[in-house]
């Protein structure tokens, strides 16, 4: 029978040439993904790496493209607005995604529950994160404008006017604040949508014998909730991390990076470096900055949080 189970002179049983196929037809359904990353990642990637190497200036183009090594992230090291850019970007970070990541939580255990109720609320709570980010920029611009914005007209009218002035959105100290505030009204659902699904995906048995135990419900929730949901945990703190280092958007459109420059992150800045001063080469580093800091982030949550249980 095993004689007959084989073809040619190859060797090659049924089997195995059914396990070829199979795995040529995985590569094959794999490919346009592949494809897609590779035409919009791999290759702007490659390309912002390249740009980096080089001195290319849009205003003086009698000087040509040169090629200047790592003179670029050299002066990265060197340039005060850059650190000061990164402040306010991990300041951001921390700041939203700390915030909503405890938020979701609170909201995710809350609304664990198959209940009319429940479903109503987390349908109007997901609203924000289904906006695009844009109009949510343009929304909160429009509410806290110190002339005309809802909010400054119900604080005249009740006679704290003197709270909004200066006005937020020219307020150096409160601009970070404010945006992260805004940050964390748009993609709180995010977290608290992840994270309940987590909670619902697990299985009751370890918190019916928690209950047995006697384990109290801090008790459960530190010891069989938490340590059940830390690798739902780590993808959304991740994924929100990841989003939140590349914030453009909503500061572009509210406050342009300023008063002053008080919010410019490096996501912004790297912009006014491309596309007001046109330093094509030195805004490509400020780029690759951005994907290194990613990068850093996500290897120190994998560290810290882990996927499991091990070590």
């Amino acid at each position: 029978m095993n004689e007959m189970a084989r073809l040619g002179s190859g060797g090659k049983t049924v089997g195995g040439l059914l396990g070829h196929a199979r795995k040529q037809a995985g590569w094959a359904y794999l490919s346009p993904a592949v494809f897609y990353l590779a035409l919009f990642f791999l290759v702007p990637l490659l390309y912002a790496l390249a740009l980096s190497l080089f001195r290319w200036s849009l205003l003086r183009p009698d000087l040509g493209v040169r090629f200047v090594w790592l003179s670029n992230f050299r002066r990265l090291l060197f340039e005060p607005a850059v650190w000061q850019a990164l402040g306010r970007t991990l300041y951001f970070v921390a700041g939203s995604v700390g915030i909503e990541v405890v938020a979701g939580l609170v909201l995710a255990l809350a609304l664990n529950r198959d209940s009319f109720g429940s479903r109503v609320i987390i349908s109007i709570l997901l609203i924000p994160f289904m906006v695009a980010p844009v109009v949510v920029g343009f929304t909160w611009r429009f509410l806290l404008n110190s002339d005309f914005g809802p909010l400054s007209t119900l604080f005249q009218s009740v006679g704290l006017h003197f709270l909004l002035n200066p006005p937020v959105l020219a307020n150096s100290d409160l601009i970070m604040p404010v945006l992260i505030g805004v940050d964390v009204w748009q993609f709180t659902p995010f977290v608290l949508l992840v994270l309940l699904a987590g909670l619902r995906a697990m299985s009751r048995e370890p918190f019916e014998a928690a209950i047995v135990d006697g384990a109290s419900a801090f008790q459960g929730f530190r010891y069989v909730t938490l340590p059940l949901l830390r690798p739902t945990l780590l993808v959304a703190v991740v994924i929100r991390t990841l989003t939140a280092l590349r914030v453009f958007d909503t500061v572009f459109v509210m406050t342009g990076g300023g008063p002053g420059s008080s919010s410019e992150v490096v996501s912004y800045y790297g912009y006014r470096m491309a596309f007001q001063s046109y330093d094509v080469g030195f805004a490509a580093a400020v780029g690759v900055l951005t994907l290194l800091l990613s990068l850093l982030f996500t290897q120190l949550y994998v560290r810290v949080i882990g996927w499991g249980d091990e070590g």
